[in-house]
């Protein structure tokens, strides 16, 4: 028990004082019977300044470094406390947390794949669903244009097929008397001349006007950009009507022909004439052949009669005096006492011929107003 312990630090530079306190400190620990050398103070009460407390006993063989007193063989070495750094750093603080928590390298890589598996899964998770969202988005504009060209080709096709057709740009001024809803032009080098009443009669049947609708169809020759209008007395030529030469000699252009829309299309034919007197007697002696004139043209249709009677004849009586809108009307009526042929002279220089009276009225109505205009 006497024999010391090999110093671990020089103790040459050391203050006798502290030097026996601390030698005395140790006594006191390793043999707790004997009594301190000092006066009492040991080196815990020299340092903090306060009473001497009893500390826990250590047994020498748990002292590292030392000898045991009964075999003189050294104690193992025991394993040291690791002292805590002064400055914490972060793989102190990862340390800490690995010991403290239990936490094994394998536990934070399984952790971490974990969470990288995670990741990947949201990540396809997402993808799908742009995908699913994508497909619905095409599906939904796939259907919405076939619905339109479902509903918009149908229409297109039977607006080509029955629609009506821009009329292109005339390159020859018409030159109505008055105002037309719809004009159609014919040059007559398409037609066939033996025929051309017949021709004319079945453009009117065919015609698409609406109710209350003129329409004006004017006659052409020559090739575009020089066409020109077909004069009245070539008009009549091509109708093989047959006026008398008073009325031939009279007439001026313009003229109109075409119908209008009341009851069916109503064919007339308006002419221009010079002097009232010579017309209003020309008109009368034409009367003998006006209804076979205009027969084919205006699709006039005649009734039966006896053998026995004379058809031109009874033709020619049919013309009777009437008024319409004050207006002198020469007309032609059948077995019911229905008018379906008649001509008037509205003014001085204008002849109507057409096949009813509201066909007259609509024409003196629309030719007063194309009167006042022009004035």
């Amino acid at each position: 028990m006497d024999e010391e312990l090999p110093p671990l630090v020089k103790t040459d530079n050391i203050d006798p004082k502290i030097k026996a306190d601390v030698s005395n400190q140790l006594d006191s620990i390793i043999n707790p019977t004997s009594k301190p050398k000092t006066d009492g103070t040991n080196v815990t009460s020299y340092y903090s300044g306060g009473e001497i407390k009893t500390e826990p006993l250590i047994k020498i063989k748990d002292i590292p470094g030392v000898e045991n007193t009964q075999t003189g063989v050294p104690q193992e070495t025991q394993p040291q406390i690791q002292k805590r750094p002064i400055v914490r750093t972060y793989k102190s603080d990862v340390e800490e947390t690995i010991q403290t928590g239990h936490i094994s390298s394998i536990n934070m890589a399984l952790a971490e794949n974990r969470r990288a598996m995670g990741q990947a899964q949201k990540t396809d998770m997402g993808e799908k669903r742009a995908g699913i969202n994508k497909n619905i988005l095409i599906i939904s504009l796939v259907l919405i244009i076939g619905g339109a060209l479902t509903f918009f080709v149908p229409k297109l096709l039977i607006q080509l097929q029955y629609g009506e057709k821009k009329v292109p740009v005339e390159t020859v001024d018409s030159k109505p008397i008055m105002t037309v809803d719809v004009e159609e032009k014919i040059n007559i080098k398409n037609l066939n001349l033996s025929r051309v009443s017949t021709t004319l009669k079945e453009r009117i049947l065919q015609s698409s006007t609406k109710l209350g609708q003129l329409k004006n169809i004017f006659l052409v020759e020559g090739d575009a950009p020089n066409e020109k209008l077909i004069t009245a007395t070539n008009f009549l030529t091509l109708i093989n009507a047959n006026p008398p030469s008073d009325i031939q000699r009279t007439i001026k252009d313009p003229y109109m022909f075409g119908s209008y829309n009341y009851n069916g299309n109503q064919t007339f034919l308006v002419l221009k004439v010079g002097s009232f007197d010579t017309t209003f007697s020309g008109m009368l002696r034409w009367e003998t052949n006006l209804w076979q004139d205009f027969k084919e043209l205006f699709n006039l249709q005649s009734e039966e009669t006896s053998s026995t009677e004379n058809t031109f004849a009874l033709e020619i009586k049919k013309f009777q005096d009437a008024t319409f809108d004050n207006k002198d009307c020469r007309v032609v009526k059948n077995s019911d006492g229905n008018i379906v042929f008649l001509y008037s002279i509205i003014d001085e220089n204008t002849i109507v011929i057409t096949t009813g009276p509201d066909t007259l009225k609509e024409i003196i109505n629309r030719v007063s107003k194309a009167r006042v205009v022009t004035q």
